[in-house]
């Protein structure tokens, strides 16, 4: 039970931070963009499925 609650709070994360970048884009396509929060957010989207997938 506990490990769906976590899951959750961890997508819900990950969404709100994959809106703020593609936010970030559409207000500024050309500008200078947090690469590491791009990184971070698809390693966590990542690391979900493998654990989806090993349960």
């Amino acid at each position: 039970m506990n490990k769906k609650i976590l899951r959750r709070i961890v997508v819900a994360v990950l969404l709100i931070c994959t809106a703020f970048l593609l936010y970030s884009i559409v207000i500024n396509p050309f500008g200078e963009h947090d690469i590491m929060l791009a990184l971070a957010v698809t390693a966590g989207f990542i690391a979900l499925d493998m654990d989806k997938r090993s349960n």
